[in-house]
């Protein structure tokens, strides 16, 4: 990529693509292996010029963490519009699962090869999985026993899940979804005993 061609695309484009290149160095080289220099070369692009939209690779995270805050937020406005029924985590758990893009893909790749980074964020409150238990608590009833709340947190992390089942293997993404897809439908059976799947109001 040129710096003429970065220079025309709109910002939320250019913004994009430095996540996914970013994304993808940090999951193949590490991220402390993986500098801004590394990074604006593969863009094609000057440091400065990177600059501009991220101050730091650590600005890179935390932009990263946004978007899924952004998706979860969206997610529990959704929610908080449904009619109560014993089919709400299903279908909630489901919709995560179908909107996932190939930039929360990535990110889930890249926190899977970056743990101590991923819990170093973590600590400073940017704990995605803990970020879940805003809508379990929509969705489970507060009475619910641990593994009736497990099992509805489970139904959000199956893709995570599948990912990391699918190291090692040929399993194309589309195989990996369709496993988390599967198995969410497992977890959210509304035919269940227990109380997963009547939402509490």
């Amino acid at each position: 990529m040129s710096n003429a061609t970065s220079t025309r695309r709109p910002g939320s484009e250019t913004r994009a693509e430095i996540l996914r290149v970013a994304l993808e160095l940090f999951t193949s080289r590490g991220y402390e292996g993986t500098s801004i220099r590394d990074i604006a070369e593969a863009l094609g692009v000057t440091k400065s010029s990177l600059y501009y939209h991220f101050a730091s690779k650590e600005a890179i995270i935390r932009a990263l963490l946004d978007d899924r805050r952004g998706e979860l937020d969206a997610l529990l406005a959704w929610i908080d519009e449904q009619p109560p029924g014993p089919d709400l985590l299903r279908r909630t758990a489901l919709r995560w699962v179908d909107s996932t893009s190939p930039g929360r893909i990535r990110g889930m790749r890249f926190a899977h090869a970056n743990r101590p980074m991923m819990q170093k964020f973590a600590d400073e409150g940017g704990d995605i999985r803990s970020w879940f238990d805003e809508v379990v608590d929509r969705l489970v009833p507060a009475e619910a026993p641990w593994t009736e709340r497990l099992r509805a947190r489970m139904a959000f992390d199956t893709v995570s899940a599948a990912l990391f089942a699918a190291l090692g293997t040929r399993a194309s993404e589309e195989e990996v979804l369709a496993t988390a897809r599967a198995a969410t439908i497992a977890l959210t059976d509304p035919e269940r005993p227990g109380p997963v799947g009547r939402v509490a109001r």
